[in-house]
This record gives C-alpha cells, sequence and structure tokens, in this order.
C-alpha cells in the first residue's frame, strides 16, 4: 500500500545508521547525513583524530566531519515526532490505513477507504478531530450529573452522621433518666429497671443498625461515583480515540446512575417508662398481697 510504502521510506529516513534505531537529538554533519548525537560524540571520542586538524570519518560516506561542525536537525526531529505519534495510532485492520474517520451510524473509527464501502454507504461519516469535542461535551455533561450526585450522596452522609449522632445522645439522655427514676425505686424494681435498659439497650442498637447501614451504603455508593467520575475525566483527557471508544456504553453507564437513599429512620424513642404509675401499681399489687 502506498501509504505503507512512504511511512517505511520515512523511518528509514530518520533511523540512525550507528544504532539502528530512531535517532534521538538528530544532528547534520558537513557532508549531509544525520546521526544521533550521542551516537556522534561516541564516534568523536573513541576515533583517532584524522590528520590536519583532526576530526572523524562519517560512518556512510567516509567525508571527515569535526565536532564544531555539529548541526540540530529540526526537521528531522519533528518527522520522528510524527513517526512516534503514528506508532500510538491504530490502523484499520482491513485496509491498513490510518483511522481518521468516524463513522455516526455504526461509531466506529473508518478509514478513506472504508468511507467508500458498501457498508458505510449514506452514513454520517466525520472527521475524528471534528466529532471530538462534540463527545467530549456530552461526556462533561454526563461529569456534571455524576458530580451532582456525588454532591447529593455526600450531603446524606453528612445528615446520616449528624443523625447517629443525636441518636447516640438521645439514647444517653434517656438511659439518665431511667437511672434515675429507677434510682428511687431501686430497692424493689431493680429488676424492672433491668429490664426497661435492657430493652432500651435493643432499640438503641436495632436503629443504630439501620443508620449504619445506610451510611455505608452511602459511602460505598460515593466510591463508585467517584471511580465513575475518574474514570469519565481520563476519558475527557485522552486522545480522540480512547474518548470516543465504547461512547455509547460509557454515556448510558454515566447517565443512568441512580442513588439509592437510605432507609427514613425515626429518631424517636419508644422505650419508655412512667415510674410514678409502675410505682404506684407495685404499691398497689403490694397492697393486695398484703391485704390477702
Amino acid at each position: 500500500m502506498a501509504s505503507a510504502t512512504a511511512s517505511k521510506k520515512m523511518r528509514e529516513e530518520a533511523t540512525c545508521s550507528i544504532c539502528l534505531q530512531l535517532m534521538t537529538e538528530p544532528m547534520n554533519i558537513d557532508c549531509g547525513h544525520s546521526f544521533c548525537r550521542l551516537c556522534l560524540m561516541k564516534i568523536l571520542e573513541n576515533k583517532i583524530p584524522v590528520m590536519f586538524g583532526g576530526g572523524s570519518h562519517c560512518p556512510l560516506c567516509k567525508v571527515i566531519f569535526r565536532r564544531e561542525s555539529l548541526r540540530p536537525n529540526k526537521q528531522l526531529e519533528n518527522l520522528i515526532e510524527a513517526i512516534k505519534e503514528m506508532d500510538h495510532e491504530k490502523l484499520c485492520e482491513e485496509h491498513g490505513e490510518q483511522l481518521q474517520l468516524f463513522c455516526e451510524d455504526d461509531h466506529q473509527f473508518i478509514c478513506w477507504r472504508c468511507e467508500r464501502a458498501t457498508q458505510h454507504k449514506g452514513h454520517v461519516i466525520t472527521l475524528v478531530e471534528d466529532v471530538r469535542e462534540g463527545y467530549k461535551e456530552k461526556l462533561q455533561k454526563a461529569l456534571v450529573y455524576l458530580k451532582d450526585r456525588e454532591a447529593l450522596c455526600d450531603s446524606l452522609k453528612l445528615f446520616t452522621r449528624e443523625q447517629i449522632i443525636e441518636w447516640k445522645e438521645n439514647i444517653e439522655l434517656q438511659r439518665r433518666k431511667i437511672h434515675s427514676d429507677f434510682e428511687n425505686l431501686h430497692n424493689f424494681l431493680h429488676k424492672e429497671e433491668t429490664y426497661y435498659l435492657c430493652k432500651l439497650q435493643e432499640e438503641k442498637e436495632e436503629i443504630l443498625r439501620k443508620l449504619q447501614e445506610g451510611e455505608a451504603n452511602l459511602e460505598k455508593q460515593s466510591c463508585e461515583l467517584r471511580n465513575h467520575i475518574l474514570e469519565l475525566e481520563k476519558k475527557c483527557e485522552g486522545s480522540a480515540q480512547k474518548l470516543l471508544q465504547d461512547m455509547n456504553d460509557t454515556l448510558k453507564r454515566s447517565l443512568t446512575v441512580q442513588l439509592k437513599a437510605p432507609e427514613i429512620v425515626s429518631l424517636e424513642v419508644h422505650t419508655m417508662c412512667n415510674v410514678s404509675e409502675l410505682y404506684f401499681d407495685v404499691k398497689n399489687n403490694s397492697h393486695s398481697s398484703n391485704t390477702s
């Protein structure tokens, strides 16, 4: 193929005939040939200088060159950079051409020869660089949506944490009240006191468990949202090919993310103990027992 032949010629032009690698910091010498700067330095340092002013022979044409005649070859350096970029680009598996076009109907990269093929006839074909910005904008909208979900999730986490603190405070207040009430009746209500405290503890653990489960679920969702956001940010910063790869699936997953709010839990304490009534009941029962 013509393009493959041109690419091969470009690579041959950019290959150092000393180290046989793409040139690094290519330098011109008097005869017009170019080599890596370090390769030329090694020749100048290791070879015995020729007569009449020193210098070394060009590895290709044997023309004498000297250290002071070395000149950077910027044009060749730019060509080498272009070759490196081409190495990172995928080629059409069918035609071996560069994938510079994007079929919006099939959402796939194609080459100029694919464009002329029957399967893409009548399709909307756009240059990759032209379509990149449009899809990048869609990804950025998805990012905004996900960050809003993340902010809401953080807000719910904070609210749930405050609920946990408030619930613990309420429990502690109720514990003190119950303990104080039973302190006056401790001699004959010790069993009742123990019963109510155990019941209160069970209630505390049950509600606290629900709240903490909600908090853990929100934390999990927060991590998932953050990972998804990092994935999209990485796509936005990457090449056009990486950004457009699996675009439909990425957008669909991003824009269908749902945030599951925790179960609404009442913070009202249900374990109550009216000591006065209990004391009255105890006195009545005691009086009845004494009468009988």
